[in-house]
């Protein structure tokens, strides 16, 4: 069976200056060291807002400065896919440039898989790999747009020879911050279920954690992906909280796995964190790692 992995890099924010966070650039290059077989932009690369008015010129600065904090990636041949997130498409400049930024997605890739006929890359899209699906989508708020819920559907429907689905888009099912839209939940998830999708994975929340959503065709795996930068996260809702940790310590539910709070708070002490998936043929292990020290080291205790 073929055993491979891919990594998932989300939430940069790329500084108004448009210069990159130190982390990020640290990160790119334990991540190069790494080899993995392709990476994934998970969303929130830039740090556009709805009413910054920035010009499309300082836009494609950001992306500018953003490429090149990828170049020891591409220097490794490791292409690179993105989705688009929240601080991507705010604005009429925000979503050109966005589109702009990706000119060759496609044909970076074709090394590793031709991407399938009928996506819209960088927007949604997706390719089949060693028996694997993986399903990009244009997921930016909590709200499924009816032609992104269109293609997933008859792309899932599409790949159900498949002896491994992977979903990947920028906002999470359910939030572990704030509100959650149930109506997003329901209609991506049930979605994902009836696709028979092992794990959807998500940026736009800062943090690490995962868990088990049942839907009455399936259960999907969430997966939170954290920032790869660290710039700044957010802390674990109240009652997640009070469920999951005891003192300045938590656990995550589903894995087991312990992690550190910083001191009186709710906020998750590695602050820097990535995603990596290991595939195995039709099985597949995530590994969350954190920078500590500029190494990658596993997130948690």
């Amino acid at each position: 069976m073929a055993q491979w992995s891919f990594a998932i890099v989300a939430d940069v924010h790329v500084f108004s200056s448009g210069q990159v966070p130190t982390s990020f650039s640290t990160v790119i290059a334990r991540l190069a060291a790494l080899a993995p077989r392709f990476v994934v932009v998970g969303g929130d690369a830039t740090v556009g807002n709805p009413d910054d008015g920035v010009g499309a010129d300082k836009v494609r600065g950001w992306w500018q400065s953003f490429q090149q904090a990828l170049t020891p990636l591409r220097a490794a041949g490791i292409p690179v896919l993105a989705i688009a997130g929240n601080h991507d498409y705010y604005t009429a400049a925000h979503r050109s440039e966005y589109s702009a930024a990706w000119p060759t997605l496609d044909t970076d890739f074709t090394g590793v898989a031709p991407l399938l006929d009928g996506g819209s890359p960088p927007l949604s899209y997706s390719f089949d790999l060693d028996g694997v699906h993986v399903s990009l989508i244009h997921a930016v708020d909590q709200k499924l747009e009816p032609e992104v819920a269109a293609w997933l559907r008859e792309d899932l429907a599409a790949a159900a020879g498949a002896g491994l689905r992977l979903v990947i888009g920028h906002v999470p099912l359910v939030s572990m911050i704030g509100h959650t839209s149930e109506t997003f939940k329901n209609q991506l998830g049930s979605l994902l279920a009836q696709g028979q999708v092992a794990a959807y994975f998500s940026g736009h929340e800062h943090l690490v954690w995962e868990q088990e959503l049942a839907f009455a065709d399936g259960t999907v795996r969430q997966v939170h992906v954290g920032t790869a930068s660290g710039t700044y996260h957010y802390p674990l809702n109240q009652s997640t909280c009070q469920a999951a940790c005891q003192g300045d310590h938590g656990t995550i539910p589903l894995t087991g796995t312990r992690f550190a709070l910083r001191p009186g708070t709710r906020l998750q002490a590695d602050k820097v964190n990535i995603c990596v998936v290991d595939i195995d043929g039709a099985d597949f292990t995530v590994r969350h790692l954190c920078l500590r020290e500029d190494q990658l080291v596993p997130f948690g205790e």
